[in-house]
């Protein structure tokens, strides 16, 4: 959980987007994510293209994202996806996985590891609880 300590220093960047390829970061004005490749241009007006499959964190504009397991209700993990970052309070970190099949899932991580699972249907009394609120 590095990564999420990593993308607070990058939080008060100016650059409105970044993306983050293993340890390197490369911020930039503008994205652009495609079905196989991702676009960052850069101030300058030159463009660099990163493979989808190389991200673990990207911000464009206000929202942020970052590669995290995809946890069921069992506590296995399924697979690696990219998650939206929502807040931070008191230690408890939320990110916001759009399901297809079971609509958003929220996951929340306390001091960095997996806490729990919650679904969209109870998210907004739930993430409550964590002084959080979801719109």
């Amino acid at each position: 959980m590095l990564l999420c300590f990593s993308m607070k220093i990058f939080a008060g960047k100016d650059d409105p987007c970044f993306v983050k390829v293993g340890d390197k970061v490369y911020a930039g004005k503008d994205l652009k994510i495609g079905t196989i490749y991702t676009k960052l241009y850069l101030d300058d007006g030159t463009m660099t293209k990163f493979r989808n499959n190389e991200i673990t964190a990207y911000r464009h504009h206000d929202k942020m994202f970052m590669l995290l397991p995809v946890i069921c209700e069992h506590n296995d993990t399924l697979c690696m996806a990219m998650m939206q970052y929502i807040n931070t309070k008191a230690g408890f970190s939320v990110y916001k996985y759009c399901c297809p099949d079971n609509g958003d899932l929220f996951f929340v991580y306390k001091d960095n590891k997996f806490y729990r699972r919650i679904n969209s249907a109870i998210a907004k009394e739930e993430l409550a609880n964590y002084d959080i609120v979801v719109r």
